[in-house]
């Protein structure tokens, strides 16, 4: 195996078009620098699906044990997806990565094709574990999972118009998959393969840490890039308040101080129709997007795990959109690594006290929810000018100008507008069981079947009324409805489906299960078939009655 050194020679000497000395073969050959897709087109390209994984196997040759390349799952057009894992003593299998008290850290990049930087700086972290003399983090202290890129379709479908507006590269890829999901938006209906494939991989190796790495949409604001945890009201209150209060202002003041580099909260400026706007809004002031677990960083929160978005900001050019996206990652992978064993000691609380809570009737959850204003505070601004992008025609918006800060009102946070408390238990009867069963497998929901009938007291859902949105939205037809609680006896046949929430993902599977919940299965439409009946029509689910309080 070649040294760390010798490794730096060697792309020393090919940057130089020196071939090494030494005899052979080589010294016929100029060695082939060590270089992404953009550092060898001067920023003008992207890289491929199929030219990242080039590059890591280029890496995987150089021996390093602590860097293993395998693959977790397939995409909608059948690619393998890659996966490295980066751990010193070598992990190679999802046990090994919990022996110990390290917390697991997982960085996904290209959930949205033309979102690219996070891939190209993946790389070049990989890159630096490979052949620098330094680690870019503390390897030894955190075990790293690496996804550079998790929608192959989407990335390849290179395109002048897939991101109006963005600062290159000049062709980029498109944001949903070869079936025309946006991933970000299917995690909880599991439909797509990718999201199969990764909802297995936080089953399997259990990550303590989801890093998700995107780019903005628009907003002329004055940072690097922008940051959201997570955002559902649901997910376990001190998570919500670890993010909040220590692990996002950390990154912040880190950013500044080691990178020069200025990031905030994710958020738009939004005209009165909810479109994002590029002037500030000085009354609406600056608005985070969404709570609902359709979004990977608030599911991860469901599931009591720590989960950061990073969006890079698309009006910067794309080496720094790479520099700065690099530079957060590194950050992350610090911290997670110097709190060592309080990451993973704080998520087996958070899922005991989940599981507790669950089976004993004493879960909040929340059926809606709202905006919170965190104050008025200082956000900085900066504009931008339009240029021609020479090799397509299309226009972009390149940041440019001085720095300003204005300060407005702060909209970061959700609380909830509606709670209850989730029931104990949930019985679905055996035509419903069929359809949802498959989704709650998906996800690791824990349930177990009836082989005998068994009468119980039980909650029923009787709809009031239902509303069934007139356009499809990710190939559904998104679905609201609002019910009357009884309480009757109910015989359960069997093969009846029993889902006790007196489990770790109790937070999620009421998010899935529960009628009421905004974003679960019955906004998806898994419950038409009884809801197209209308009112009064009661669904085949019912719930345990709450315990006395």
């Amino acid at each position: 195996m070649p040294s760390r050194a010798a490794a730096l020679v060697l792309l020393a000497l090919a940057a130089c078009g020196v071939a090494p000395a030494g005899g052979g073969e080589a010294d016929s050959q100029t060695v082939e620098p060590l270089l992404t897709v953009p550092e060898r087109t001067g920023y003008r390209r992207t890289s491929t699906a199929a030219e990242v994984h080039d590059f890591l196997v280029r890496l995987d040759a150089f021996g390093d044990p602590r860097f293993f390349l395998t693959a977790f799952g397939e995409s909608s057009d059948g690619r393998p997806l890659d996966l490295v894992v980066v751990a010193d003593p070598p992990v190679r299998r999802a046990a090994e990565a919990h022996r110990g008290t390290r917390p697991v850290v997982l960085v996904m990049a290209n959930i949205h094709g033309g979102e690219v930087e996070g891939k190209e700086a993946v790389q070049e972290l990989l890159r630096a574990v490979v052949t620098d003399e330094a680690d870019p983090w503390p390897v030894g202290d955190a075990v790293v999972l690496f996804v550079p890129v998790y929608n192959p379709a989407g990335n390849d479908a290179l395109g002048p118009k897939n991101r109006p507006l963005q600062h290159g590269p000049s062709l980029a890829g498109r944001r949903v998959n070869a079936r025309g999901l946006d991933l970000n938006r299917d995690w909880m209906k599991l439909e797509a393969p990718e999201t199969r494939s990764l909802v297995g991989l936080l089953q399997e190796w259990d990550p303590h840490v989801v890093l998700d790495l995107h780019t903005t949409n628009g907003s002329a604001h004055g940072y690097e890039l922008t940051y959201a945890g997570v955002l559902h009201p649901g997910a376990h209150p001190e998570l919500r308040d670890l993010l909040d209060h220590d692990w996002l202002p950390a990154l912040r003041r880190r950013m500044l101080e080691r990178h020069g580099l200025h990031v905030f909260d994710y958020g738009n400026f939004l005209s009165p129709e909810g479109e994002f706007e590029d002037d500030p809004d000085l009354l609406g002031g600056w608005r985070t997007f969404d709570h609902r677990p359709r979004f990977g960083n608030n599911y991860v929160g469901l599931r009591n795990r720590i989960a950061i978005l990073s969006e890079a900001y698309a009006y910067l050019a794309f080496p720094e959109r790479i520099a700065a996206t690099r530079a957060f990652v590194t950050e992350v992978l610090r911290l997670a690594a110097e709190r060592g064993s309080d990451v993973p000691a704080a998520c087996r609380r958070w899922d005991a006290e989940t599981e507790r809570w669950g089976g004993a009737g004493e879960l909040v959850q929340p059926l809606s929810a709202e905006l919170v204003e965190r104050g008025r505070e200082p956000v900085r601004i900066r504009g931008f000018r339009t240029e021609t992008d020479p090799a397509t025609g299309e226009t972009w918006r390149i940041a440019s100008g001085p720095v300003t800060e204005v300060e407005l009102p702060v909209q970061v946070g959700f609380r909830a507008v509606e709670e209850a408390l989730a029931p104990p238990t949930y019985w679905l009867a055996p035509e419903l069981a069929a359809v949802v069963a498959p989704v709650l497998a998906g996800h690791g929901v824990a349930f177990r079947w009836l082989d005998a009938p068994q009468t119980v007291e039980a909650v029923t859902f009787r709809v009031v009324e239902t509303h069934r949105e007139p356009l499809p939205f990710q190939g559904h037809f998104e679905r609201s409805a609002t019910f009357d609680l009884g309480l009757r006896e109910v015989t359960l046949p069997a093969g009846t489906l029993e889902l006790s929430l007196a489990q770790p993902l109790a937070r999620l599977a009421f998010q899935l299960v529960d009628p009421r919940a905004e974003d679960g299965l019955r906004h998806w439409n898994w419950y038409d078939r009884w809801l197209m009946a209308g009112p009064d029509a009661e669904l085949p689910l019912y719930a345990a009655p709450l315990p006395e309080h």
